[in-house]
């Protein structure tokens, strides 16, 4: 399944790996911590090699595909959120620090959503063969649909009331 992958595409699955448990034990433990801000040191470098692995993978001869566009919109957030990290950190003003929370949770969850996508309709995996594309694309848009609904409800409503440690 995975012996035919470049070691850019080996690079870019490892760090997403890497991302997913740092990015749930990010949502999960106390903010503020020296655990969260451990793993938040973890997660930075391991997302940027994730979505920069992805647009990477872009070649001219090849189609610019959604997963592209959204590895766009990952590094957006992961940045914005860590350059509002650094404002709190100098002015300590909250409307920085839930900018933080706001941009790092989604910049996770558009993980997530990538990574249910990816194994659920890569044919690599054998889960989402024999699809039109019309089927195909409808399934992809309505499982993101849901994981985004899903994770801002949980996010938002988890995440957003938390205080620091």
């Amino acid at each position: 399944m995975l012996a035919n992958l470049s070691p850019l595409l080996i690079a870019h699955l490892a760090a997403a790996c890497l991302a997913m448990p740092l990015g749930l034990y990010q949502m999960v433990a106390r903010q503020g911590a020296p655990g969260h801000a451990l793993a938040g040191r973890l997660y930075v470098p391991a997302m940027l090699v994730c979505n920069l692995g992805a647009l990477a993978t872009f070649r001219p001869d090849t189609r610019f595909l959604p997963f592209h566009i959204l590895a766009f919109v990952g590094l957006y957030s992961l940045i914005s959120g860590m350059l509002a990290l650094r404002r709190w950190l100098a002015h300590r003003n909250p409307a920085d620090l839930k900018t933080h929370k706001i941009q790092m949770a989604y910049s996770w969850l558009g993980l997530m959503m990538a990574a249910f996508s990816q194994v659920l309709t890569n044919p690599r995996f054998g889960i989402m063969e024999g699809f039109e594309p019309t089927q195909f694309w409808m399934m992809l848009i309505g499982l993101n649909g849901a994981l985004y609904a899903v994770g801002s409800w949980w996010l938002f409503g988890r995440l957003l009331r938390r205080k620091l440690a």
